[in-house]
């Protein structure tokens, strides 16, 4: 199996510097449209005439996205609330200028803290697990998947698909871009091959 992942285009929030998260009604700009092509020409280049199984969060954002790449290689868009970005809490909507770095609490793994109330690092970990796990079903062994997300929750997917736990995602390498396409390699324990 061959699988693709893609950050969506540019969204209203991202162009504004807000905390996104799970808000689900953030469009994209005109820019992210025009990545939104751009991504789907980098997948056909990458998948060429196969017929590809695409999987995309339920947030305008990355359904957008994800209908543009459906429309340029064929096939449908599979939502799903399990590629959703990391929920933070009361922070969503606020500007990102207004974040403040907290001191971690005593006995804890920054990456096991849910700030804002909202979603820690290790139950995103845990989400994409539980994604994997209902993907499995669905694929076979041939099959080229392109799954459509959001920035942190894919670098928390690329951790677990390398076998690295919540408190090993690799901030700095594993960070997409807008509309960045990547092919992942990615253990065998967790996707059939």
């Amino acid at each position: 199996m061959r699988l693709l992942i893609v950050r969506h285009g540019e969204s209203t929030a991202n162009r504004d510097r807000l905390v996104v998260g799970q808000s689900l009604d953030v469009p994209l700009t005109q820019r992210g449209r025009d990545q939104a092509d751009q991504a789907a020409e980098s997948v056909a280049d990458l998948v060429g005439d196969v017929t590809v199984k695409i999987f995309s969060s339920d947030a305008v954002r990355a359904v957008e996205t994800a209908r543009v790449i459906a429309d340029r290689v064929g096939g449908r868009v599979v939502e799903t609330p399990l590629l959703r970005e990391q929920y933070r809490g009361d922070l969503e909507g606020r500007p990102a200028s207004q974040m403040r770095a907290l001191p971690v609490p005593e006995g804890m793994h920054i990456s096991e803290i849910g700030w804002g109330g909202g979603e820690s690092v290790a139950e995103v970990h845990q989400r994409m697990r539980r994604l994997l796990d209902w993907l499995k079903p669905q694929l076979d062994g041939d099959d080229v998947v392109v799954l459509v997300g959001h920035g942190d929750a894919l670098c928390v997917l690329q951790a677990l698909l390398a076998g690295r736990g919540h408190r090993e995602v690799e901030w700095d390498r594993d960070v997409l871009r807008n509309a960045e396409v990547r092919e992942v390699v990615h253990s065998t324990n967790f996707v059939p091959i």
